[in-house]
């Protein structure tokens, strides 16, 4: 009887099994989240998908009457919807297929996206094995807004079985939004930029009944929102009239989405055409020589800037311990500190150069936007402290690496102090240097790798002189017990150097971090101090002490952040913070404004700050004149904000620009005083 009710269970289950493939999976999902303002669902073409297939998913949202949100290039406010895909191992989902989008004006600003509803579409591709059934789900972040934007999240999911498609009642609709994604443009057309002016022209054969055109950028600088767009017709021959943004970013290509209105109907066109006559830089009006000689000169004011201070320490020790020997040797130092200065020059710039040529938004001084970097030198920073404080031999087995405490000539040593120099003062840019690598970016290979030698030669220059002419060094006392007490002085200057960098790192990732970071340097110089106290211990008790000391330098490595954390820093809170979008509506207010580029690494930043930008009589003026004040932040990497500098020339910070009401703005020089910058605004009118 028993095994005649397990038979019949069975049956009845795999009955229920069949009767479920043959239905959507709808019933087990939450794909639906509302908001109030608004709701998001989560629709597809079927709920069944089979192995290396492509299903069609989308986001619909509904919005309130009189709300909207945005497209990916939101226009002149806002911002675009987000979606951030959970899927199954081996599912593979596209970027977003964004519909044609929408003027929605916002007197006295010009935005685009949807009213009322949209529907944002992706492609999910299944691998070439899975068991079903599977869920998918998506983490939608928008912005919903009509007299005020509300931020807006939510997560949808829906269940899909393993099988061939089924339609379902949502293929159509998706089907239909489809049909609007841009599509490649199919006339000829070519881009002239004249003056002010961008000029569309294309010819479509049959279309002479096109009544509006209408070009949406793909991103923000290319051309003015508010302006209208003018369209001249003659024939099937057509001109579209676009003007230039205010504040740009200088581009070679016009990329974005054409909309035609053709009788009653529109029809959306993705276009990605060259700007004939454009230039991707103001800088490249310099010359390569000019170049060279800009790269020199800031090269050689490099030394004298404030980020290199933390490296004085071990130039000082350098110069006293080697004057004291033969000229040989002193000229062997300082051509192996050079080749340091050099090497590293050249390999930041081959990375520099690779890196955005693959389309990164970086620049100069780019490692310190890195909590990895950050935290290495902190550490760095600290053990050389420890080292210059005590007196610790690191081992028969490394003295051949040579030690940075030892009173001995170190070839070594000098090589990785010029490397170490480097890395030190490359978040700094000097007076001259800035259009330089502008330039040398923006050469292609041999050229700007001669620009950057020429930055090094010029860094390398001081030092190596010395090394020439040591009579330049004879003022230096004779050696003695005062050598050790400066060593350990010069201690103190590697350690405020650390605490600097913990500062710059506490604006990159939450304070758990930077304490966990701060702990590893604590481990590191305990490390330190336990292999200098067993220096004349018995092997086996220095053995242990060497592994228990690699254990925990190993474990500080591990405490390291890797990633920036997004809700750390407080600086987007500021009532001044800069976006280029506040920009170009302060400027269609025609507002006098300065800007600053900043970054907490850049001490030459800070300096600045300090004895300019902070006084009294600097923010009176500002507020006299009624001068705006905009704060560009680029601790962290930040694309626009890359995108603004290269369009002045400019790979890296301090840049100050100051913009008249009307007209091009003035860019200041890198190292401000008080009274330079007050000349500067009193000339705003």
């Amino acid at each position: 009887m028993k095994k005649l009710y397990t038979i019949g269970h069975n049956v009845r289950l795999a009955a229920l099994l069949l009767l479920i493939s043959f239905f959507p999976a709808k019933s087990f999902t939450s794909s639906y989240f509302d908001t109030g303002e608004s709701s998001i669902n989560l629709i597809t073409e079927s709920y069944q998908v089979n192995t290396k297939d492509t299903l069609l998913v989308g986001i619909e949202f509904k919005l309130s009457p009189g709300w909207h949100t945005y497209w990916k290039n939101p226009g002149d406010s806002g911002e675009g919807a987000t979606i951030k895909w959970n899927l199954p191992p081996g599912f593979k989902a596209s970027d977003i297929l964004w519909p044609g989008p929408k003027k929605i004006p916002v007197n006295p600003l010009m935005t685009f996206g949807y009213d009322d509803k949209a529907l944002l579409l992706t492609e999910i591709k299944t691998p070439g094995q899975f068991s079903g059934p599977v869920t998918i789900s998506a983490k939608v972040n928008w912005l919903t807004c009509k007299d005020i934007c509300i931020p807006q999240e939510g997560e949808v999911d829906l269940t899909l079985m393993k099988g061939p498609k089924t339609i379902s009642e949502f293929a159509t609709k998706l089907t239909e939004i489809a049909l609007t994604i841009p599509k490649k443009f199919p006339a000829q057309s070519r881009v002239t930029k004249i003056n002010e002016k961008i000029f569309l022209q294309f010819e479509k054969e049959g279309s002479s009944n096109i009544s509006e055109a209408y070009f949406f950028p793909n991103e923000y600088g290319l051309i003015s929102y508010v302006k209208d767009q003018k369209l001249e017709r003659n024939n099937n021959s057509f001109s579209l009239q676009l003007n230039r943004a205010e504040v740009r970013v200088e581009t070679d290509k016009l990329k974005g989405v054409l909309k035609l209105k053709i009788d009653e109907t529109e029809e959306f066109y993705e276009l990605d055409l060259p700007i004939e006559g454009a230039s991707n830089s103001p800088i490249l009006a310099m010359s390569l020589l000019t170049g060279i000689v800009f790269a020199f000169l800031g090269g050689i004011i490099l030394n004298a800037m404030p980020c290199v201070f933390p490296i004085l320490s071990i130039k000082i020790l350098g110069f006293i311990k080697q004057s004291q020997g033969s000229k040989k040797k002193l000229v062997q130092h300082g051509l192996i500190f050079s080749a340091g200065v050099l090497t590293t020059f050249l390999a930041i710039s081959w990375l520099l150069i690779f890196l955005r040529a693959s389309g990164e938004a970086i620049g100069w001084g780019y490692q310190l936007q890195s909590p990895w970097v950050v935290s290495i030198l902190i550490y760095l920073f600290v053990a050389i402290g420890i080292v210059f404080m005590g007196n610790i031999v690191l081992g028969s087995s490394l003295a051949n690496f040579g030690s940075l405490a030892k009173n001995r000539t170190d070839f070594l040593s000098s090589f990785f102090t010029g490397v170490l120099a480097v890395i030190v003062a490359s978040p700094c840019t000097a007076p001259f240097m800035g259009p330089a690598v502008g330039l040398a970016l923006l050469q292609p290979g041999l050229k700007s790798i001669v620009i950057f030698l020429a930055l090094g030669i010029g860094f390398s220059l001081p030092y190596l002189m010395l090394s020439i002419y040591p009579q330049l060094l004879s003022k230096l006392p004779k050696p003695g017990e005062w050598m050790q007490t400066f060593k350990q002085i010069m201690a103190f200057p590697m350690w405020a150097a650390a605490l600097w960098l913990a500062w710059v790192l506490s604006a990159q990732v939450d304070m758990e971090s930077v304490f966990a970071v701060l702990v590893g340097a604590l481990l590191i110089a305990l490390a330190l101090w336990l292999m200098e106290k067993t220096q004349s211990s018995d092997q086996l008790l220095k053995r242990i002490t060497v592994l228990f000391s690699l254990g925990l330098m190993i474990f500080s490595i591990w405490l390291i952040p890797l990633n920036q954390d997004d809700e750390s820093s407080n600086l987007r809170n500021e009532v001044n913070n800069f976006s280029a979008q506040k920009l170009s509506s302060l400027r269609s207010e025609k507002k006098a404004i300065f800007v600053n580029f900043t970054a907490d690494w850049c001490i030459t930043c800070k300096v600045n700050e300090a004895i300019a930008l902070d006084q009294d009589n600097v923010k009176k003026l500002l507020r006299e004149k009624d001068i705006v004040y905009l704060k560009a932040d680029w601790t962290r990497k930040d694309p626009e904000i890359a995108s603004i500098l290269a369009r002045y020339g400019r790979t890296g910070v301090p840049l100050y620009l100051l913009f008249p009401p009307v007209g091009a703005p003035t860019i200041l020089p890198e190292l401000l005083t008080e009274s330079l910058l007050l000349d500067f605004l009193n000339e705003i009118n």
